[in-house]
């Protein structure tokens, strides 16, 4: 027995033993919010003054200096992101992740963001001696110096890899990772025309889609189109987020209680851990900016100082292209084009593979871009011809670093629009205003000319030179909006003002946040940033009031009432809704299963369930809901399976309607306080290596009950189902509020926190204050950001 016991006793102190060595090993990778350190880069000692949610407040006495502080500091907080972002964009995921991303890589690979940054920063660099380029490199350093430190964080200690040092070109790629936003928007017209190739144009007609000007479109040859589309989204596979959509606004002195500019912005993207930004101030002599940074990237992409400010949103216009080529039946390596035959470029890569052999991979390039089937197996079981991409970051030797530069570095209304034209890859609507009283929009980015017989969401005929890209717009055609007489300026990637009577091909939004925030603006005479919080956290849907009562009318809730009291007291939640996603809300989970079950009775019989449960939850259908539940003659409402019966709208609506119900109550039980809103709408942080068990319980924050949905302001989006759980997959990223009257103290927020390492006391400790919509302050003044802690950074 004694010798069990001692046996037992070793077992248990040499476990614990492990454990303490492993805490302390863990520990000691946590970021350093205080201390010193030497670095021999530095001409100038920099001090870096931690806030209480770990933003540094950097103060250097010169830029380079400032810009390695920055990097460093960054770098502490967010490398496993910063390797993630240009891996992925490198096609170098497999390479530490495994065989499982493979096939991310040769998509990332295809698409050519790493082949494009290599392009502009040649350009970019060509006088390394500019400020903007002395800054980026004094950046890179930092990153560099910390990783040089070896107190990597844990994720590189579990994969086993140590990053290498990050050079210029990755900055673009970082850049370039942004423009994967409009990637994502391609896939909203495949499903469509999938619908009129098996069912017919009328199936079309509620989702507002012109088949009748554009019925070359919805051709049979267009099923490539679709199966290029539809097989994968790079949502699903990248482990990182893509760009989705947003808000900002601004709202002139005229309107403000303060009696200055208002500006307000937050940007929408897949949720993850880290979030996307990392927030920053920086002072020096002549400068100081205070703003969100992505990783990777030296200069902030959204904020203010003490006389300016601008937030963004995606615009979204069409700047991709297709085009079928026409192969020499002979020579298949060779394709015809402008009337004569000429060879396809082969550019082979060796992509490796964790703990496998090294892959070979060729990508085909004809005078339009990449070939595209290869990455995309299904357009191979409609179309033998190769489908090539043609993308306006594939010709542009992007000036984008600069802008971000000139943008930062501006003080005036007119140094600020001198940089807009300098935008050119990734579209964005930027809200502008400043303490001269000025509000504008830039929608900025290079926009392709086309003539007007191109339909610019057909693929093309390779082979046809005219079809062939030509020009871009001079920037004065871009949209743009200065000092408007109603003081309001408000952007939710919906189209953009016409240019000359043109609409701008895009892939826009159907208006319903924008169209919600214009109505509250106009609510009241003035604003301050206190009452600007009631409309960044808006959770109300008029539409979805509207179709409330619709179904409604068209349901005998008597009848249904009579089956029992869970439902005569779930038709009164529902009917004394007020269209509010709040958590607390059991009609917006009865509206949501309602709309769920209702689109399934009037889908499936025509799609099929595998198809339906793609449809249900896209952008067109969530968009057109309002136009397809008034229109009482649409072919979807009847049910192709019963041949002698016409089934209608109303009869459609009470069913599905009562389905909810009884799906609720089967699946979440009698008592209604288990269908409320947010305990089934829930907001959880998923990191790259949180997508596997066991180490969710480790890397992922959450899940929260969360307000909020699909078309409202507080765009949470999930995707429809019957009776949940309505995981959020999107969302804000950031809010912020400056009120020029005193822009030395604004409000902030991010989803999680600053940073990305989990040991650290800032890695979720923001999480619960962003959903429950509250809001930290972020002040400029350096008296009262001494009061954190303190690194210094000395030479």
């Amino acid at each position: 027995m004694k010798l069990i016991v001692k046996i037992l006793l070793g077992i248990f102190t040499l476990l614990l033993l492990v454990f303490v060595a492993a805490y302390f090993l863990i520990k000691s990778s946590a970021p350093n919010y205080d201390g010193q350190r030497k670095f021999k880069s530095l001409a100038q000692s920099v001090k870096i003054y931690y806030d209480d949610f770990g933003v540094p407040h950097i103060y250097a006495g010169n830029g380079e200096d400032a810009y390695f502080a920055l990097g460093y500091a960054h770098a502490q907080e967010r490398l496993f992101q910063m390797e993630m972002i240009r891996r992925a964009t490198s096609g170098r995921l497999a390479e530490i992740l495994g065989s499982e991303l493979l096939k991310t890589d040769q998509i990332m690979l295809t698409l050519g963001i790493s082949k494009a940054a290599e392009k502009s920063i040649a350009k970019t660099m060509k006088n390394p001696a500019t400020k903007a380029n002395k800054q980026s490199i004094a950046y890179l350093n930092g990153i560099n110096a910390f990783i040089d430190e070896d107190n990597l964080p844990l994720e590189f200690k579990l994969i086993g890899f140590k990053p290498e040092h990050f050079k210029a070109v990755d900055i673009y790629k970082a850049i370039g990772y942004m423009s994967l936003s409009f990637t994502s928007a391609l896939s909203l017209e495949p499903m469509m025309t999938n619908i009129y190739n098996t069912l017919g144009e009328k199936y079309l007609v509620d989702f507002s889609y012109d088949t009748t000007t554009n019925k070359e479109l919805y051709n049979n040859t267009n099923k490539v189109l679709a199966s290029f589309l539809n097989p994968l989204e790079l949502q699903d596979v990248l482990p990182i987020p893509i760009w989705e959509g947003s808000n900002n606004w601004v709202m002139s002195k005229d309107r403000s209680e303060s009696g200055m500019v208002l500006l307000a912005n937050d940007t929408h993207i897949k949720y993850s851990q880290p979030a996307v930004w990392y927030e920053a101030h920086i002072n020096y002599p002549g400068f100081e900016i205070s703003g969100y940074y992505l990783a990777g990237v030296p200069f902030a992409v959204i904020g203010h100082n003490r006389k300016l400010g601008w937030g963004i949103t995606i615009f979204p216009f069409d700047n991709m292209d297709l085009y079928r080529e026409k192969t020499n039946p002979d020579k298949p390596d060779r394709y015809w084009h402008n009337g004569e035959w000429q060879d396809f470029i082969s550019e082979k890569h060796k992509i490796k593979v964790k703990d496998s052999e090294d892959v070979n991979f060729n990508i085909r390039y004809s005078i339009h871009g990449p070939e595209v089937n290869p990455v995309y197996d299904n357009i191979n079981t409609v179309e033998d011809s190769p489908v090539c991409l043609w993308w306006s970051l594939h010709n542009i030797e992007s000036t984008s670093l600069q802008a971000l530069y000139e943008i930062n570095n501006a003080t005036s209304f007119t140094d600020f629009q001198k940089a807009m034209p300098l935008i050119d890859v990734v579209g964005l609507n930027v809200v502008y205003g400043d303490i001269d009283g000025n509000i504008a929009l830039w929608s900025a980015g290079k926009i392709p000319v086309r003539d007007a017989s191109i339909n610019s969401k057909l693929i093309l005929d390779g082979a046809d030179s005219t079809k062939d890209f030509k020009a871009y717009y001079p920037f004065d055609k871009n949209p743009a909006i200065i000092n408007p007489k109603d003081g309001f300026i408000c952007t939710s990637n919906d189209a953009p003002v016409r240019v000359d009577g043109v609409e701008y091909p895009g892939y826009y939004y159907p208006g319903y946040r924008a169209n919600r925030i214009k109505q509250l603006a106009n609510s009241r005479n003035k604003w301050s940033l206190e009452s600007m919080k009631t409309i960044q956290n808006d959770v109300k849907s008029e539409r979805d009031l509207k179709l409330r009562d619709l179904i409604l009318k068209a349901s005998n809730t008597d009848l249904i009432a009579s089956e029992g009291e869970t439902y005569t007291k779930a038709i009164r939640e529902f009917e004394n809704w007020d269209g509010e996603y709040q958590t607390d809300r059991i009609g917006a989970s009865i509206f949501t299963s309602s709309i769920y079950h209702i689109l399934k009775l009037s889908m499936q019989d025509e799609l099929g369930e595998a198809q339906f449960e793609k449809i249900a939850s896209s952008m067109p259908i969530r968009s057109s809901l309002e136009k397809l539940f008034f229109n009482e003659n649409s072919p979807w409402w009847d049910d192709v399976n019963t041949k002698d019966i016409v089934e209608t709208r109303d009869e459609i609506l009470a069913d599905g309607f009562e389905n909810a119900l009884f799906d609720l109550r089967v699946s979440l039980g009698e008592n209604l306080h288990s269908w409320e809103w947010g305990k089934l709408h829930t907001l959880e942080h998923v990191h790259p290596i949180g997508r596997k068990e066991p180490f969710d319980k480790i890397f992922n924050v959450g899940p929260f009950p969360d307000k909020g949905a699909n078309e409202v302001v507080l765009k949470e989006a999930f995707k429809y189902n019957g009776h949940g759980p309505f995981k959020v997959f999107s969302g804000p990223a950031m809010r912020m509020l400056v009120d020029f009257a005193n822009p030395a103290t604004s409000f902030s927020i991010l989803p999680t926190g600053q940073s990305g390492n989990f040991v650290s006391p800032h890695y979720k400790d923001q999480a619960r204050m962003f959903v429950n919509g509250k809001y930290r302050t972020l002040e400029l003044d350096k008296e009262k950001v001494k009061s954190g802690t303190l690194l210094e950074l000395i030479p």
